[in-house]
């Protein structure tokens, strides 16, 4: 074999050695990471900034899967309802939607056909055992589950815990007492109950209140139209005493006259010395940080008898478009309710959590006091008016309630007017 020939041999030798070995090193190599999937999300029910911080803790834990977020929702309540339903219905909306509405919202975006069934995923993940009987019913609708509670609401009295040690009174539990303190807050110089109803808001959550306070469940047969609001007595001694706030001058003078924040300014400036709020209220106060201690008790029952210890239920839920990627959808879920994630958004934000967690005790004690009493009430709550009541009617009852704080109305013609309302809705539709 001549010279050149052995070299143009040896030269393809090495190229087949070399070949060989380039394919046993990508054979051992690992797998190219492949690209994350993205899941759309509009909103993730705690608030603009704190979303942006849970979006970023998300991406930056996860590689697989991505949350793009866009703030869409910005809009007023039915502006936003209506966007959202719009967008299931064309397969062009979010992947993952958190805050969402309990009771006939939620039913519906699950009429759209396009909320995926998570009846099974709640009990593969066993959620199904850390969320409360009463809250999981909420976000059922015909016999399957298609959200998940995200936090848990209560309402209480907030005050002005200087005042009271000025005035040397206790935190009163039977409602006898609390009147004994509005009367000694009103012959002091102050207000003792702050209301502010320009524009409609709080004025039903409010009168639900006092109505649960005094009827309890009663309320809740109203609400869902099994019981004429006529009928019920009860209510109507709820809404007496809630009229009493403004006819016996307890509360604040024009509460028509005024919003919800400027009523807060009345309270934190120390001119009101009990404010009727949930959970949410406290970031606020913390953020306005007023020159006193704040305390927080339950309103006492008007009625002594009355099965519901206070007004609240669940702040917002989420949900999981039928179209989303449901491994990755999920995956997001998964995050979200862990407690980890739930026990981080009670320290940052006071977020209350809808299912189960140990709530620290090195939190700030007004949030250790609410988280802890909620929870240990939760069996005793009486769901938002809205989670019943069609959001037109909702509507109508703030006005309504607007009317009879404006002396407009008495509480029995409040009664009627709502009667009529529901009635005349529930016939048209």
């Amino acid at each position: 074999m001549s010279e050149n020939k052995l070299s143009l041999l040896l030269q393809r030798l090495s190229m087949i050695v070399l070949i060989a070995l380039l394919a046993s090193a990508f054979a051992m190599a690992p797998a190219a990471a492949q690209d994350a999937t993205d899941i759309l999300v509009w909103s993730l029910g705690y608030g603009g900034d704190y979303n942006d911080s849970l979006v970023e803790r998300f991406n930056e834990a996860h590689d697989d899967v991505q949350i793009t977020y866009e703030d869409v929702l910005t809009g007023t309540f039915t502006e936003n309802n209506q966007k959202v339903r719009i967008a299931l219905e064309n397969e062009a909306g979010p992947h993952v939607l958190g805050g969402v509405d309990v009771g006939a919202n939620l039913q519906a975006l699950v009429s759209t056909g396009q909320v995926r069934d998570l009846t099974e995923y709640y009990r593969a993940s066993g959620l199904i055992e850390r969320i409360p009987a009463n809250l999981l019913s909420q976000v059922t609708v015909e016999g399957r589950i298609y959200a998940i509670p995200q936090n848990l609401e209560s309402v209480g009295i907030f005050y002005n815990k200087d005042v009271f040690a000025e005035l040397e009174l206790d935190v009163p539990t039977e409602w006898a007492e609390y009147i004994d303190v509005l009367e000694a807050v009103k012959d002091a110089g102050y207000y003792g109950y702050t209301m502010g109803l320009a524009g409609g808001w709080p004025s039903a959550l409010m009168a639900s209140m006092f109505m649960y306070s005094s009827a309890g469940s009663e309320y809740i047969d109203v609400l869902s139209s099994t019981q004429p609001w006529t009928d019920c007595d009860n209510c109507l001694d709820g809404m007496d005493a809630f009229y009493g706030m403004v006819a016996n001058g307890y509360a604040n003078p024009e509460p028509l006259g005024i919003d919800y924040n400027q009523s807060l300014d009345l309270f934190y400036q120390g001119i009101t010395v009990m404010v009727l709020n949930g959970p949410w209220f406290i970031d606020d106060a913390f953020a306005a940080e007023p020159d006193f201690e704040i305390g927080f008790f339950y309103l006492p029952a008007v009625n002594p008898n009355t099965d519901i210890k206070t007004l609240g239920g669940i702040g917002g839920s989420l949900i999981i478009a039928e179209y989303a990627d449901v491994d990755a959808a999920f995956k997001v879920v998964d995050w979200l309710t862990t407690e980890e994630t739930a026990v981080q958004a009670l320290r940052e934000v006071s977020v209350l959590p809808a299912f189960s967690i140990e709530v620290p005790d090195d939190i700030d004690p007004l949030t250790f006091q609410i988280a802890s009493e909620t929870a240990a009430n939760v069996d005793k709550l009486g769901f938002w008016p809205v989670t019943y009541l069609p959001p037109k009617v909702f509507g109508d009852m703030n006005q309504i309630v607007q009317g009879m704080i404006g002396g407009m109305l008495t509480p029995e013609e409040f009664m009627s007017e709502m009667q009529e309302t529901h009635s005349t809705y529930l016939a048209e539709n």
